[in-house]
C-alpha cells in the first residue's frame, strides 16, 4: 500500500493503525473529511469481465459501512471502460496488469492528501492473478478498502487488515477494523473506554509494540501501537473485562508492513508479556490510564505459524493465515514457531468454545493436539496462546470462528 508523501517523524500511538504523513513536522493521521461521504467509487470494466459482476467489490464497500455509529458511506457510479489509476478526482477500483510481477503482493491503494490531513482521492488496483478464482475477490478488496479509508495494516491474523489472505478467506471485519472506523467517523459517541499506558524494557520505553486488550473469553477487542516513548492509546474500547499484553512485532507481520515512520521503528527484542494486576473491569466513557506493561529481557518463544487438518489424514499445511472453524467442528490445530521445545510447549485459546480433546505431539519446531469447537459457539475471533515453562506468548487472532468451513490458506 502506497501513499502520496513520504513519512518521517513520530507517530501518535492510536487504537489501531493509522495511516499518516507529515505536517508541519508532525506526523499526522489522515482521513477524509464529514463533506466528502457518501464517498463515490467507479470499477473498471476489466474487473468485471474477469470476475463476471459487480457484487463482490460492492460488498466490499458495503461492509465497511455496516459498523454501527460510523457515517461511513458509499455510492457507486457503476463501470467505466479503461479506468487508470492516477489523480484526477475520482475514486477507482482497476487492474493493475503486470504492476506487482515478482513483489509476492496482489493489490495496491494510493491515497492523495491535502495539507489538512485530509484524503482528496483514492486509488485501488489489482493484481489480475487476485481474480482468477485462487482468492476471494471481497476481502481482496474489502482490505484495501480500509486503506482507502485511512488505516494502515495490523499484527491481528484475523483482522481485515492484516497483511496476508488466505485462498478461500472469510471476509469479515474484526472488532479491532470496526473500532478503528468508530473512533475515525464517529456518526455518534461510541459509548467506549480510553485505555492508556506504557511499555518498558531495558532501555525504557519500547517503540512499535503491539499492544492487545484481550477478553475473559480470549478474543482480541482492541489493539495499538506504541510510540517512540513506549506510550499507547486505545479509544472506542467497549465495556467488557480485558486484560492487556504488549508482543514484538517479530513476525508474521513486522514494520516492513507498515507505512509511514513505523516502517523506522527499530524493532526491539522483549517477551510478550502481561499488564500486573490481571483482569482490568472496564465502563464505557471511562479513562483508564497509568497502564504499564514491564517486559524485560529478549523474545524467547515466538510462534509464528499456524495451520489445523483432518486428524485422521494428518495432512499438515502452516501458514501465516488465521484458521478458519466451524462450530461443531472437530480439527487437529497445529502451531510453530521459534523456541518451542518437546514435551513442554503447549497452547490454548483461552475460551471454553474451543476444548482440547487429545493430547500433544511434538515435531521438529511445532506442537499439535485435536480441538472440538462448541456446536453453539459464536463467530469470533480468538488468540492462541502458546506457553512453553515460565514463557508465554500469543498467535493475536489466529483463530477465527465462522458459519463456514475453513478454506486452504497461503501467504503472499
Amino acid at each position: 500500500m502506497l501513499v502520496a508523501l513520504t513519512m518521517l517523524t513520530a507517530v501518535p500511538a492510536f487504537a489501531s493503525v493509522r495511516l499518516t504523513y507529515q505536517l508541519n513536522g508532525a506526523a499526522v493521521p489522515v482521513s477524509w473529511p464529514s463533506t466528502a461521504f457518501p464517498i463515490h467509487y467507479a470499477i473498471d470494466s476489466n474487473i468485471v469481465a474477469k470476475i463476471g459482476s459487480t457484487e463482490p467489490i460492492e460488498h466490499a464497500f458495503t461492509d465497511w459501512t455496516t459498523i454501527p455509529d460510523t457515517a461511513i458511506a458509499f455510492v457507486s457510479d457503476g463501470v467505466i471502460n479503461n479506468a487508470k489509476a492516477g489523480q484526477d478526482g475520482v475514486n477507482t477500483i482497476s487492474v493493475a496488469d503486470g504492476l506487482f510481477a515478482g513483489q509476492n503482493f496482489i493489490a495496491l491503494t494510493t491515497n492523495w492528501y491535502d495539507d489538512t490531513a485530509h484524503i482528496k482521492e483514492s486509488d485501488i488496483q489489482v493484481d489480475p492473478g487476485a481474480l482468477a478464482g485462487n482468492y476471494n475477490v471481497q476481502q481482496v478488496v474489502e482490505h484495501e478498502v480500509g486503506h482507502l479509508l485511512g488505516l494502515d495494516h495490523s499484527a491481528v491474523l484475523s483482522s481485515m487488515m492484516y497483511p496476508f489472505v488466505g485462498l478461500d478467506g472469510v471476509p469479515s471485519l474484526d472488532s479491532d477494523d470496526k473500532i478503528a472506523m468508530q473512533m475515525l467517523y464517529p456518526r455518534t459517541d461510541s459509548g467506549g473506554a480510553i485505555m492508556q499506558g506504557r511499555v518498558l524494557g531495558d532501555g525504557g520505553g519500547i517503540y512499535a509494540a503491539q499492544v492487545v486488550a484481550v477478553s475473559d473469553s480470549g478474543a482480541p477487542v482492541a489493539t495499538a501501537l506504541t510510540n517512540q516513548n513506549g506510550e499507547f492509546e486505545m479509544r472506542g474500547v467497549p465495556p467488557g473485562n480485558y486484560r492487556l499484553y504488549a508482543e514484538p512485532l517479530d513476525g508474521p507481520v513486522d514494520v516492513r508492513n507498515l507505512s509511514g515512520n513505523w516502517r523506522n521503528a527499530k524493532t526491539t527484542s522483549f517477551p510478550t508479556q502481561f499488564a500486573d494486576g490481571g483482569s482490568i473491569h472496564v465502563d464505557g466513557g471511562k479513562v483508564y490510564g497509568n497502564v504499564v506493561i514491564n517486559a524485560p529481557g529478549t523474545t524467547q518463544l515466538n510462534p509464528k505459524w499456524v495451520g489445523s487438518f483432518d486428524p485422521a489424514q494428518a495432512n499438515l499445511s502452516l501458514n501465516s493465515t488465521a484458521i478458519v472453524l466451524a462450530p461443531g467442528e472437530t480439527t487437529a490445530i497445529a502451531v510453530a514457531g521459534d523456541g518451542f521445545v518437546s514435551g513442554m510447549t503447549t497452547f490454548d485459546m483461552g475460551s471454553a468454545d474451543i476444548r482440547r480433546v487429545s493430547d500433544f505431539t511434538y515435531a521438529g519446531n511445532y506442537v499439535y493436539a485435536t480441538f472440538a469447537v462448541a456446536a453453539n459457539a459464536s463467530p469470533q475471533s480468538l488468540n492462541i496462546f502458546v506457553k512453553s515453562g515460565n514463557l508465554e506468548a500469543a498467535l493475536t487472532g489466529g483463530v477465527r470462528i465462522a458459519s463456514k468451513t475453513r478454506g486452504r490458506a497461503v501467504r503472499h
